[in-house]
């Protein structure tokens, strides 16, 4: 006789009355969401979607959101979580590159996508309810492997399926209860509710997100970003969050008065990563909400530091040590270690060698590793220090990180090309208050063009072909732009010239972190 996964709320060990799941509509108890779950994966398979098979999740902030996502692991199928600002295009560049064969989601250019395609629908806004009640709510074998593989991208934006070796080795149920191991890492507690309050498809806290729920911890999800709405909820009994520094700007920014009444006696940590936190940023926030800071430097791929608050006051600037017994090695252009001190590229190690692909993208994968296969890099720069404390100063790839997401010149660039009114175009990361980083493009006019009207015709593109977050804020209009002699953008000229006299997001040089913290700002 098959056997059949055990009950949600038997596996992770709580009361099946006990709240696992809250957004701003509802709230889940532990029973209602294995029987939810249970449906959303027997409907799938009732709609032609086998164990294996690959499945997208696309939707905004919503309980929903979680069931699909568990629903179709606990069925056996491969998942994705994709942005919500993505174009039809660029969807269904991941639908072809992953062979999806459905999608569980609420935002027209997926669904626009999975017509173009013939795939199956999940619609979340279309009688959801109705097709979840019509589904079988039995248990599903618990010999079934289901798994997330996220998609990350490289400095072509192109994004890339990061498949790890021990994905799929093991039946859903037992790889959930595994992910508890981060809960310490990460040094998250295991109890109380866990404030969610970026989108779902954020890989760092969807992952940590699910570790918790893992050991029983309450799921609670904002809809959608508010810095006051978040000041406000993270006070409503909340035990732990994670937030990017952008965020951290506009809860700095909130009326002093609002900024007073602060009161949250139940949040024992505040996770943080995503983007560089300049250091008078963050001493700021420790300075307000007192010594819960985790930080994290993490990627997708599988490499991470942590730093705690005491460990980041003794050192400031640092984003901690590696975790899990790998090694973190500086290397220069040759592939050689440097002093410590001295700075070079940031390559994990994991202890067993290699240990992820990019699906379908072989020489990628072979780029993004040493030689040997034993180390690999995705491409950021920064030091060690004597304890083996890491400090990012910078990247080798022309990334731009706004507001905790990822920016790619060359996807902007590219859809530039071909406009009569430009010439020429580059991209770059600016300064921002807020973001931190923004995309500017330099465009240099077609002869008879005006300034303006090649502005107007960069914005116009931009708007029509780019998701919201990859549009640039600031178009300039230059005579030439700096390429070397064999016509290679020099990226890194324009993002000078945006930086120059401003500080950096980044760690300071190794010469200043000697000088101990910033000022505190009381």
């Amino acid at each position: 006789m098959e056997k059949l996964a055990p009950p949600l709320w038997e596996a992770v060990g709580v009361d099946p009355a006990a709240i696992a799941l809250e957004d701003p509509r509802r709230s889940l108890a532990w029973a209602e969401l294995e029987v939810r779950t249970n449906q959303v994966g027997h409907g799938l398979e009732a709609m032609g979607v086998a164990p294996g098979s690959h499945v997208i999740v696309m939707a905004r902030n919503r309980h929903e959101w979680v069931e699909g996502l568990m629903g179709a692991m606990r069925a056996g199928m491969i998942v994705t979580p994709v942005k919500t600002s993505w174009t039809t295009d660029e969807v269904t560049y991941v639908m072809r590159d992953a062979g999806t064969r459905a999608i569980v989601t609420d935002v027209d250019s997926a669904r626009a996508a999975a017509a173009d395609l013939g795939l199956a629908v999940v619609d979340l806004d279309a009688e959801f309810e109705g097709w979840l009640a019509a589904n079988d709510d039995g248990p599903l074998p618990y010999e079934r492997y289901g798994w997330r593989m996220s998609y990350t991208s490289g400095t072509t934006g192109r994004p890339k399926g990061v498949r790890r070796f021990v994905d799929g080795a093991n039946p859903w149920t037992a790889g959930f209860l595994g992910t508890r191991s981060t809960n310490e890492v990460v040094r998250l507690p295991e109890r109380g509710v866990h404030l969610n309050v970026s989108a779902l498809f954020h890989g760092a806290p969807l992952a940590f997100s699910l570790s918790l729920m893992a050991a029983g911890v309450t799921f609670r999800m904002l809809d959608r970003w508010d810095a006051e709405v978040a000041f406000r909820e993270v006070q409503r009994g909340v035990t732990s969050t994670i937030m990017v520094p952008t965020m951290f700007r506009q809860l700095l920014n909130l009326p002093a008065e609002l900024r007073a009444t602060w009161n949250a006696p139940a949040l024992e940590a505040m996770l943080h990563g995503g983007e560089p936190c300049p250091r008078p940023l963050k001493q700021a926030m420790i300075d307000w909400m007192g010594p819960i800071f985790v930080e994290y430097y993490g990627m997708t791929e599988g490499g991470m530091c942590i730093a705690s608050t005491d460990e980041w006051l003794a050192r400031p600037g640092t984003v901690g040590r590696s975790t899990r017994g790998m090694g973190c090695l500086i290397l220069d252009e040759a592939g050689a270690p440097v002093p410590n001190g001295e700075q070079g590229t940031i390559y994990f190690q994991p202890p067993g060698g290699q240990f992820f692909e990019y699906a379908n993208e072989p020489g990628k994968t072979a780029a993004a590793h040493t030689p040997d296969g034993s180390a690999f890099t995705v491409g950021d720069i920064g030091f060690l220090d004597d304890d083996g404390y890491l400090y990012i100063s910078g990247r080798t790839a022309d990334v731009i990180v706004s507001s905790g997401v990822n920016v790619y010149p060359a996807e902007i660039e590219n859809v530039l090309g071909d406009l009569a009114e430009v010439r020429d175009a580059g991209c770059a990361g600016g300064p921002d208050e807020l973001r931190g980083e923004i995309p500017v493009v330099f465009v240099v006019a077609a002869v008879g063009v005006s300034d303006h009207d090649a502005t107007a015709a960069v914005l116009a593109t931009c708007e029509a072909k780019l998701a919201g977050y990859q549009r640039p804020r600031r178009v300039i209009v230059s005579e030439a732009l700096p390429r070397d002699p064999t016509g290679k953008l020099l990226r890194h000229v324009l993002r000078a010239e945006l930086w120059a006299g401003r500080e950096s997001n980044f760690a300071a040089p190794a010469a200043q972190i000697a000088a101990g913290p910033p000022a505190t700002t009381g």
